[in-house]
């Protein structure tokens, strides 16, 4: 019996996988949420940040000469992930091929569609807030260190003081809980406007605690985000947190995702009648300024 000929179905998942990747990649639109995503970084991005000393004071004509600006920086660094994954056609002979050369195209889309779905909730999941890179790692959470690890990092460094909260765990302490946050937002933050990132579960508490003390529900406004009252902020429940409890009130574009879209890539080969698939995504997660930020000690 001859070797059955898969050429056109591995040859589909070669030239037209890497387009579907690509396309729910672009899918994957963070700036809804204010996330600040580069998608083609070749190499690693300085964010930087400048600050001045010193100050104007009433003219006089001595040299009055402070310290020029400094500027600090902060890199985004976007490392390859992939998915290494086995297709064997012969399972789905009188199923999904019954057509075997009309359909190979359209199968190999399919498989290609389901698992770079796949391949995006597990980075939304496991990466994007809680990920810790580890070359050496076999699961999503070790592709790239998350917003969530780099807020943990730069607390327990010292350069970011968390704002002591109590648990939320119901809706009186989801309403206290940010009430702590908007207190100690700055007044250049509250005058530009921020979000207050939350997980759904925190979210629902705190929608609960507003209709127990307003008496009427927590409703989206005319932009149909969440404002807190009195407030130029808003409470912006996102998936990649999971259940966490931790508050996160930031400015748009100061959590910052990289990828390359020139490198995710789709590439295949056969052996015997196995085609043997790879899928490639860089990934890379950064916080442009931690003066930007203001979280609860709540993680």
């Amino acid at each position: 019996m001859p070797t059955p000929d898969l050429s056109a179905l591995s040859s589909s998942f070669n030239e037209f996988g890497g387009k579907i990747f690509r396309k729910n990649i672009n899918q994957l639109d963070l700036s809804d949420q204010g996330i600040l995503v580069f998608k083609n970084v070749k190499t690693p991005i300085v964010l930087p940040k400048a600050s001045v000393s010193g100050g104007p004071r009433p003219y006089r004509a001595q040299d009055d000469v402070t310290t020029p600006a400094a500027i600090t920086d902060r890199t985004l660094t976007v490392r390859q992930s992939k998915w290494d994954y086995d297709v064997e056609p012969e399972q789905w002979r009188n199923t999904y091929l019954a057509k075997w050369k009309p359909g190979a195209q359209q199968f190999a889309d399919y498989i290609n569609q389901i698992v770079a779905e796949e391949y995006l909730a597990n980075i939304n999941d496991n990466t994007l807030y809680l990920g810790s890179y580890n070359a050496a790692g076999t699961t999503a959470a070790t592709i790239a260190t998350g917003w969530g690890t780099i807020i943990a990092n730069e607390i327990a460094a010292s350069n970011l003081v968390a704002k002591t909260t109590t648990a939320i765990t119901d809706g009186a302490s989801a309403l206290a809980a940010v009430g702590v946050i908007t207190a100690a937002a700055p007044v250049w933050m509250r005058k530009k406007g921020y979000r207050i990132f939350c997980s759904y579960t925190s979210f629902d508490w705190y929608a609960k605690g507003y209709k127990a003390a307003n008496a009427y529900a927590f409703l989206p406004d005319a932009t149909n985000r969440y404002r807190v009252d009195n407030q130029n902020c808003f409470l912006q429940p996102v998936s990649w947190m999971g259940t966490s409890g931790r508050l996160i009130a930031t400015i748009d574009n100061n959590l910052c995702m990289g990828t390359d879209g020139d490198n995710v890539d789709v590439s295949a080969s056969v052996r015997r009648d196995i085609i043997e698939v790879r899928q490639k995504m860089p990934v890379g997660l950064e916080i442009a300024d931690l003066d930007a930020l203001v979280v609860s000690s709540n993680a």
